[in-house]
């Protein structure tokens, strides 16, 4: 086992908090590691004042740097409430990007789509209509403010990253009573 493997299972095993980084898209994340393979790496994601947001799915590639056991994420982790976590990660398969989305659509009842190539803060949030290996179609959510709904169609390769169960994407859910 190479020393990436061995230790994301560590901090995976000894359930520790991390701060994962993504230099590329200027992003920074804290949470626990709940699996892994060679090509994604899905965490249990916590905002920076503690509060669960979901489920991040990031493909390793991305991933610059993770870091741990330092002052600021060690402040971070006290105020990590954990009784709100979920164990639908259990259920998301992770051996393909495809198989990924399915799998938290299923889950969650939405996906929430990073573009982060083209734009690094562009997200497409919604309920998967219809997918391939080369293109989704997705009834998208609107904003808050537009609550529009819409149909969109793009390519399965443009995606970075899959998120799901985050409290933006919660509350959108309730704004269009799909939960």
């Amino acid at each position: 086992m190479n020393i990436a493997n061995k230790t994301l299972a560590s901090l995976k095993t000894k359930d520790i908090f991390v701060d994962i980084y993504t230099d590329h898209f200027n992003e920074s994340l804290y949470g626990f590691i709940r699996d892994f393979n060679d090509n994604f790496l899905l965490l249990e994601h916590y905002n920076e004042d503690g509060f669960y947001n979901g489920l991040v799915i990031f493909k390793r590639d991305d991933i610059t740097r993770i870091k741990w056991d330092n002052n600021d994420i060690n402040s971070t982790f006290k105020l990590v409430n954990r009784n709100k976590k979920t164990e639908k990660y259990t259920d998301i398969q992770i051996d393909t990007i495809v198989n990924i989305i399915r799998s938290v659509d299923k889950n969650y009842k939405h996906v929430n789509l990073k573009i982060q190539n083209i734009e690094s803060d562009w997200a497409i949030i919604g309920q998967i209509h219809e997918i391939d290996d080369e293109t989704i179609v997705i009834k998208e959510f609107g904003t808050f403010k537009s609550q529009d709904r819409g149909m969109l169609m793009f390519s399965v390769s443009d995606i970075t990253r899959v998120d799901a169960d985050g409290i933006y994407e919660n509350n959108l859910l309730k704004i269009h009573n799909c939960n």
